[in-house]
């Protein structure tokens, strides 16, 4: 397929080496500028037998084993349009290859919250937010991406364009596609565009830093009053890696409490985390909250292998045995979304996915090299069930990443 038989001129042409997922890279590279572009593609596409790649920034790629056929990349960043925002109704609609941080610039000036955290949110886009159903530190509090998606237009695999839901949060009409490909990774259909449920920004934000020993985060009754405070995160950091307060061989972790909410609530429960847990090495407002947020969204994905896991543990105790292994000096821990971000060396990771599945954390990813250990395999009724969405929406195999592989 060439981009004259695509609909698409030559200046739609990019450099296919720029789009490799390990060290395979596609036999051809487009940067559609139109939903009818996107659709021309994936009609030729299907017609020549090729497999497809959706790209948006390119952050999450590096969790993306190659396919066996890789043939077209598919960049979606020129479509990158807000379309409609309505202050009033804390709603937007916006195609997928806008980033993060632009649409967060725009809501924030009316005093509102884009509810999806993503890393290298200046890089990241909506589309690959949604595909990923990707979450930060305050997944708990948030929700993730899937929670917050009203409606979204996308094109099947064949190139036909559909949409799903609608622009506002009391549209219950249809099927709820949208929702579905939140987390299938361009593997269903390529997201166009999204509307979102947005959120009032809260009207004060804290952050407290403590640095901490391995017995401090092992000590239960030190957290016990985490829930009934709701904190926005907790995130336990191995060897401070963010710089907020330095690393010492009696305390080699930081533990970061956010909180975020009115005021006099916010006020209410800094002064319970200071009676129980002291004060803090660091107390961060303002943009330097705002700046940890996002250095915390981006720790989770710092560094490869990495494995990642879900837990009903949501406080920092849960990581009582673990502490004394080498790796957890890299390891970060979004305790009550219970999201557990681990960088071991790739031979390690089998046997460590199998020792922490036994305490309780269940693997969800492997990135950079790492792998699950075959002796945990996934769920057989959603595997099946991926199968089947596949084969309704994609029936030619030519969206690549649709391949099911639990490891990748």
């Amino acid at each position: 397929m060439t981009a004259s038989l695509a609909g698409l001129d030559a200046t739609r042409v990019l450099d296919p080496a720029a789009y490799a997922l390990g060290d395979r890279a596609p036999r051809l590279a487009l940067r559609p500028g139109a939903a009818a572009e996107v659709a021309a593609a994936l009609e030729a596409a299907t017609r020549d037998g090729l497999t497809v790649v959706p790209w948006g920034g390119g952050t999450r790629h590096d969790r993306t084993r190659a396919p066996e056929r890789y043939d077209l990349a598919l960049d979606l960043s020129a479509l990158d349009r807000v379309i409609e925002y309505d202050p009033e109704d804390l709603t937007l609609t916006a195609e997928c290859g806008v980033t993060l941080a632009r649409l967060g610039e725009l809501v924030s000036a009316k005093g509102q919250e884009l509810p999806l955290e993503s890393a290298h949110a200046a890089r990241a886009t909506l589309g690959g937010t949604l595909a990923t159903n990707d979450s930060g530190p305050r997944r708990l509090r948030l929700g993730a991406p899937r929670d917050r998606i009203l409606g979204a237009r996308f094109a099947l695999a064949d190139g036909t364009l559909a949409r799903s839901g609608g622009k506002v949060v009391k549209n219950v009409a249809g099927f709820a596609i949208h929702r579905l490909l939140c987390g299938s990774r361009g593997g269903l259909a390529v997201l166009l565009e999204a509307s979102l449920k947005l959120l009032p920004a809260p009207d004060a934000r804290v952050a407290l830093v403590y640095p901490a020993s391995p017995g401090q985060i092992a000590e239960r009754r030190r957290w016990e009053l985490l829930p009934r405070l709701e904190p926005a995160f907790v995130t336990v950091l191995g060897a401070n890696p963010n710089g907020h307060g330095p690393a010492t061989s009696e305390a080699p972790f930081a533990v970061v409490v956010g909180l975020e909410d009115d005021a006099a609530w916010v006020t209410e429960q800094e002064r319970r985390m200071v009676a129980t847990l002291g004060n803090p090495v660091a107390r961060l407002v303002g943009a330097e909250f705002v700046e940890l947020l996002m250095s915390l969204a981006d720790a989770g994905h710092a560094g490869a292998p990495r494995l990642t896991f879900t837990s009903a543990h949501n406080t920092p105790a849960a990581l009582a045995p673990l502490l004394s292994r080498p790796e957890a000096a890299r390891l970060v821990f979004h305790a009550p979304a219970g999201r557990l971000h681990w960088f071991p060396a790739a031979k390690d990771s089998s046997a460590l996915v199998r020792e922490l599945f036994g305490l309780g954390f269940t693997p969800i990813e492997a990135a950079g090299g790492a792998r699950f250990d075959p002796a945990i395999p996934p769920e057989v009724g959603v595997l099946a069930l991926r199968r089947r969405l596949r084969a309704a929406l994609d029936r030619t195999g030519t969206l690549a990443l649709g391949i099911i592989n639990p490891a990748s």
